[in-house]
C-alpha cells in the first residue's frame, strides 16, 4: 500500500528510540543510579511501544512475526549492560549454596554458620535476614545457573529465555485468536517487560512462560502436558498455583462426558476421572521437592513471612490505608474481596459462561495484583501477555504510571529511604481504576447474554448516494472476491440507479430509501436475510477470501456483538498515517467503528437493540454505543483499501469537523438518545444540504 513509507518509518523511529533509551539506560553502573531519569525513560518506552503497534507496516503474517522477532531481541540486547535488580544477588548466592551442598531452606542466609560462604554478592544481598521464599525447581535453575557462569549476569540470560519463550506462544496464540500481528508489540517492546527481563533479570519469566505453555495445551484439550507444565509453572513460582481450578474444571467436564457415555459408572469413577490427568503436576511437585525435604518446611515459613509483613505499592491496600484504615484490616478486606472476585471468576468458568481459559486466567490474576499489598513494577508482566489478545485500556495505562516505580530510588538516596509516599502510590493506581470502572461499566447488561448463536451466512449492505461509474467496478470486484457471500443489498438513497440496475452484477438487489447513511442503512438490514451483517462502501477494496476469515474469526468470538475490519488509506499522507492510528485506536480502546472501517453485526444482536439506527448522521457512533452494553466490539485487523478522496479534498476542515461533530454528539448522548437523535437531524441539514453529496 502507498501508506506503507510512513509506517516504516513511524515504527522504525519508534524501536530506534527504544534501541537508544536501552544504550543509555545501560551508562548507570549501579541500580540506586539515575532513578529520576529512569522514570523519564520508561515513560518515553511507553509512548514508543505504541508506535510500533500502531504505525507497524503492512507484511504477511510471516515477515511480520520475523520483524517483531528480530527488533525485540535487538532491543532486549541493547539493554545487556543496564545493572541488574539488586534480588539477583540472592538468586546467585543462593544458587552456589546448592552446589556447596547446603540447603537454602535450612536457615537464614545471615546465619553464622554460612559466614564462610559470604561474597560480594552475599553482601549486596537485600532482605538477608528472611528466609527464602523461592520454590524448590527454582532454586534448581539458580543453582544450574550460577554453576555455569557465577556472574549476575547469567540471570539475565535466564530471564531473557523465559521471556522470548513467553513472545513465541503469544506468536502462536495470536494466530489462534486471530489477532493482528502488530498487537505482539505490547508484550516485545511493552516498558514494563523489557525493564523486568532484559534490565533487572526476575525470574518471573520463568513462571509465565510455563503457565502460558499450560493454557495453551488446556486450549486443545491435551490435558496431561497442561498439568505439566503447570507443574513447572509452579516450581518457579507459588503463584501459579492459581490457576490449579481452571485445569481442575477441564478435567471435570472431561470426566462428566465419559460419566454421561457410561452411566453404570459410579461416583468414585467419576473423581477418579478428574484425577487423572493430573499426575504430570504431582510428579513434577514431588520430585525436585524431595532433594531440600529436610528443611523444606523453610520455604513454607519464608512464604508466610513474606506475606505476612510485606506492603509496598498495593493499589488497593495504600488506598484503604491513605483513608485511615489499619494495615491489618486493609489486608483482610483485601483477602476476602480476591477471595470473592476470583471465586466468581472460577465459577463462570464452571458454569459455561467464560468458555475461553486464558482470559479467566488473567482477570485471576489482576485480581491478585488489585488486592495484594505488595505490587512490584515486574509482578504486571504475569498479565501483560494478555495485551496480545485483547488490549486492555487500564492496564496500559497502568504499565505507563508505574514508571514512577523508579522514583523509590530517587527516595532511598535521601532519608526517607527506599520507597516512596503513599499518595504517590494511589495517584499510579487511580487511574487504572477510573479506567477499570469505565470498562467493567456494561458488565451486568452484557451478563445477562449467553453467546450470540453461531454466524452461517453473510449478507452485505451497501448504502450509496450518486457514487457514479465507480458503483459497478466496486460490485464487479466484490463479486469476485466474496465467495459464500448470501446476498448483496445496493441501498440508493439518490434514486438514481434504476436505469442502471442490471449492470449492477448477478446477485445483487437495488432498493431505495431517504437520504441518510443511517436510513439507508436501516433499510438495506431489512432487505437482509444473513446471520451477520456486513456494512460496506463502495469505494472499498475487498480482499480475495475475506468470507472465510470473517467466517473464523467471528465463530471464534461468540460474545462479541460487532465487529470492524479496520481501514488503510489509498494514499501517500502522514496525516492519514495519523488518522487510520487514530481510527484503529478508538475501536481498540473505545469500541466505537466508523462506518468506513468496514463494521459487521451480528443480526441477533441488532434484534436485541431494536434494528439500526435510522439516523442520518453519526449512526455509526449511536449503533457502537448500543451494540457495546450487550457485547464487545472486535477489531479484526483485516484492513482493506479505502479511498481517500474526500480527505484530500480539504484535510485539515475534514479533521476537525470529525472531531467537533464525535464530540458534541458525545456530549448530548450523554443527557439522552432523544436529543441526540434530533442532533444528528439537525447536524444532517447543516453540513448536507439537500442535493450535497455526503462527505461521510
Amino acid at each position: 500500500m502507498k501508506q506503507n513509507g510512513w509506517r516504516w518509518l513511524g515504527w522504525s523511529v519508534s524501536v530506534l528510540v527504544l534501541i537508544l533509551v536501552g544504550i543509555f539506560w545501560s551508562q548507570f553502573s549501579r541500580i540506586e543510579e539515575g532513578g529520576a531519569l529512569r522514570i523519564w525513560f520508561s515513560a518515553i518506552g511507553w509512548l514508543a511501544m505504541f508506535g510500533t503497534v500502531f504505525s507497524f507496516p503492512n507484511l504477511s503474517r510471516r515477515w511480520g512475526v520475523i520483524l517483531i522477532l528480530f527488533a525485540a531481541v535487538v532491543v532486549r540486547i541493547s539493554f545487556w549492560g543496564a545493572p541488574v535488580s539488586d534480588d539477583v544477588n540472592r538468586y546467585l548466592w543462593e544458587g552456589r549454596l546448592l552446589w556447596m551442598d547446603e540447603n537454602p531452606y535450612a536457615m537464614r542466609a545471615d546465619d553464622e554458620s554460612w559466614a564462610h560462604l559470604r561474597d560480594g554478592y552475599w553482601e549486596d544481598m537485600n532482605t538477608r535476614d528472611r528466609m527464602t521464599a523461592y520454590p524448590p525447581g527454582m532454586e534448581l535453575v539458580m543453582a544450574g545457573a550460577s554453576w555455569l557462569w557465577y556472574d549476575l549476569k547469567v540471570f539475565k540470560v535466564v530471564a531473557l529465555m523465559g521471556d522470548l519463550w513467553v513472545l513465541a506462544l503469544l506468536v502462536i496464540l495470536s494466530r489462534d485468536y486471530l489477532r493482528p500481528i502488530r498487537w505482539l508489540g505490547f508484550y516485545a517492546f511493552n516498558p514494563i517487560v523489557i525493564s523486568s527481563f532484559a534490565v533487572e533479570a526476575h525470574f518471573d519469566s520463568m513462571m509465565v512462560a510455563p503457565m502460558l505453555t499450560a493454557l495453551l495445551f488446556a486450549t486443545r484439550q491435551r490435558w496431561r502436558g497442561a498439568w505439566f507444565w503447570l507443574g513447572i509453572a509452579v516450581q518457579m513460582k507459588m503463584m501459579a498455583l492459581l490457576l490449579v481450578p481452571l485445569l481442575l474444571i477441564g478435567e471435570h467436564r472431561r470426566a462428566t462426558r465419559r460419566l454421561l457415555s457410561q452411566p453404570l459408572q459410579n461416583f468414585g469413577a467419576y473423581i477418579l476421572g478428574v484425577m487423572k490427568g493430573g499426575w504430570p503436576f504431582a510428579l513434577v511437585l514431588v520430585l525436585p521437592s524431595l532433594i531440600f525435604w529436610e528443611h523444606l518446611g523453610g520455604m513454607f515459613y519464608g512464604l508466610f513471612a513474606f506475606g505476612r509483613d510485606g506492603a509496598f505499592n498495593g493499589g488497593f491496600y495504600e488506598l484503604l490505608r491513605l483513608l485511615g484504615v489499619s494495615g491489618g484490616s486493609s489486608r483482610l478486606v483485601g483477602t476476602l474481596l480476591f477471595g470473592v472476585g476470583v471465586t466468581l471468576v472460577f465459577w463462570s468458568v464452571l458454569k459455561g459462561r467464560e468458555k475461553d481459559l486464558l482470559t479467566a486466567a488473567f482477570r485471576a490474576f489482576l485480581l491478585l495484583l488489585v488486592f495484594s499489598p505488595i505490587v512490584h513494577f515486574w509482578y504486571l508482566t504475569w498479565v501483560v501477555w494478555f495485551l496480545v489478545l485483547r488490549p486492555s485500556k487500564p492496564l496500559l495505562v497502568l504499565c505507563g504510571t508505574c514508571s514512577v516505580y523508579f522514583l523509590a530510588w530517587v527516595y532511598g538516596e535521601t532519608d526517607w529511604g527506599w520507597g516512596y509516599p503513599r499518595e504517590v502510590v494511589v495517584a499510579t493506581w487511580v487511574p487504572f481504576f477510573m479506567l477499570l470502572a469505565w470498562e467493567l461499566r456494561h458488565v451486568c447488561s452484557r451478563s445477562k447474554q449467553k453467546g450470540f448463536p453461531a454466524v452461517q451466512s453473510l449478507s452485505v449492505v451497501v448504502p450509496v448516494y450518486r457514487e457514479g461509474p465507480q458503483l459497478p467496478r466496486f460490485l464487479s470486484k466484490l463479486e469476485k472476491v466474496s465467495e459464500g457471500i448470501r446476498e448483496v443489498i445496493v441501498v440508493d438513497g439518490a434514486a438514481e440507479l434504476d436505469e442502471e440496475k442490471e449492470d449492477l452484477g448477478r446477485g445483487v438487489r437495488l432498493v431505495h430509501s431517504e437520504r441518510g447513511r443511517g436510513r439507508q442503512i436501516a433499510r438495506g438490514i431489512d432487505e437482509t436475510t444473513g446471520d451477520l451483517v456486513v456494512i460496506l462502501h463502495a469505494d472499498t477494496e475487498p480482499r480475495e477470501g475475506w468470507v472465510r476469515e470473517v467466517l473464523r474469526a467471528v465463530n471464534k468470538m461468540p460474545e462479541a456483538s460487532a465487529f470492524a475490519l479496520g481501514q488503510r488509506f489509498g494514499s501517500r499522507s502522514v496525516g492519514l498515517l495519523g488518522v487510520e492510528m487514530l481510527n484503529e485506536s478508538r475501536v481498540v480502546f473505545g469500541s466505537s467503528v466508523f462506518g468506513d472501517q468496514t463494521m459487521m453485526i451480528r443480526r441477533s444482536a441488532l434484534e436485541k437493540i431494536g434494528g439500526f439506527p435510522q439516523q442520518p448522521l453519526m449512526e455509526d457512533v449511536e449503533v457502537s454505543l448500543r451494540l457495546n452494553e450487550i457485547g464487545r466490539i472486535e477489531y479484526l485487523g483485516m484492513e482493506w483499501e479505502v479511498s481517500a478522496r474526500k480527505w484530500d479534498q480539504n484535510f485539515k476542515g475534514r479533521f476537525w469537523t470529525v472531531i467537533w461533530l464525535m464530540m458534541r454528539y458525545h456530549w448530548t448522548r450523554r443527557r439522552s438518545w432523544e436529543e441526540a437523535a434530533e442532533l444528528s437531524e439537525q447536524l444532517f441539514k447543516e453540513y448536507y444540504p439537500s442535493g450535497k453529496k455526503e462527505k461521510k
